[in-house]
């Protein structure tokens, strides 16, 4: 085969497996036994010379409830997808708008912290297209998940965006949670430990998901918050996991038990970044980004159709649309 035929051919399955059989671009690259960074160019190639077409099925309506919750939360952008018919799915539209929501947001000398979790590989996953981006480094926000799935560790998500943005990516390297706080403190005093979360705390962006206290919960499904520590977490009327912190549904940090000692970024430096991406979907998670609306962690939000419409419903119960 001419070797013009075989980019051609490359060019035309990576778009298949993308596009129709939905696979990610890490999976696309082994598949194809090239490196990530091709296949975003095959797919950016496939776009530009017009083998791949996309037509944006969305009633205007949804670019209404856009706008509204911009309004209402006091929001610099609020992005929407449809609701999907299942959680991967939703997860990699999600991905994807957060992707280009990302590039637009990134600049030059820069630092972005990134949390973790699927949506956000997803994310990680959909980066693609030509971006310049010099002197920018990358952080992760949080401490390491040693039992997450692969790819979805809060250093696996960073890594992932700075190799796209060809920026440097640091590791928080201590686990999430400790059991005592005096572990706790030694970890956070540790000089290579503590220029880490310092980075963290002058980033300019910071994009992150968020989580429940429901049986679902990937915190409670992977076993770092048990069973007692969940009804302690409840007496305190905690709703929401907001990079690894617990709020009530206003926002506000409730009382985390003595087995609970996060390593990384308070809420409190959490807000102090100027730019917050919050990317989170599905009505499992529409209490916890409620609670991360009202206590003020959001600038931006990418979220579904579902899930807005209820922030808009609470929004009118709760009087901002007055």
């Amino acid at each position: 085969m001419k070797d013009l035929d075989r980019k051609a051919t490359d060019l035309a399955r990576a778009a298949w497996l993308y596009y129709v059989e939905e696979m990610t671009q890490s999976q696309i690259a082994d598949k194809l036994g090239v490196s990530r960074s091709t296949v975003i160019r095959l797919l950016q190639r496939a776009r530009q010379s017009g083998l791949v077409t996309i037509s944006l099925g969305v009633a205007s309506d949804m670019f209404e409830a856009e706008r509204d919750l911009e309004r209402l939360y006091g929001l610099k952008k609020v992005r929407i997808v449809p609701v999907a018919d299942d959680g991967v799915m939703q997860r990699r539209w999600l991905g994807q708008v957060a992707a280009e929501t990302l590039q637009e947001m990134a600049r030059n000398d820069s630092i972005i912290a990134v949390s973790w979790g699927s949506t956000l590989r997803a994310m990680a996953d959909s980066l693609g297209g030509d971006v310049s981006a010099t002197g920018m480094k990358i952080v992760a926000l949080i401490g390491g998940l040693h039992n997450a799935d692969q790819g979805t560790n809060p250093y696996e998500v960073a890594e992932l965006v700075g190799q796209f943005f060809g920026a440097p990516a640091r590791a928080l390297y201590a686990p999430v949670y400790v059991r005592n706080a005096e572990t706790a403190a030694g970890l956070m005093s540790d000089p290579g430990l503590s220029e880490a979360v310092d980075m963290a705390r002058r980033a300019s962006l910071v994009v992150f998901s968020v989580g429940s206290l429901s049986e679902e919960a990937t915190m409670l499904k992977l076993g770092y918050v048990n069973a007692t520590e969940k009804e302690f977490l409840e007496r305190q009327g905690a709703v929401a996991d907001i990079a690894c912190r617990w709020t009530d549904a206003h926002g506000k940090p409730v009382q985390l038990p003595a087995t609970i000692n996060p390593i990384g970024l308070s809420l409190a430096d959490l807000r102090n970044i100027p730019e917050r991406l919050l990317v989170a979907g599905g009505m499992s998670k529409q209490q916890a980004i409620l609670a991360s609306l009202r206590g003020g962690y959001v600038t931006h939000l990418i979220t579904d159709e579902e899930v807005a419409a209820a922030l808009l419903e609470q929004a009118r119960i709760d009087g901002l649309s007055d």
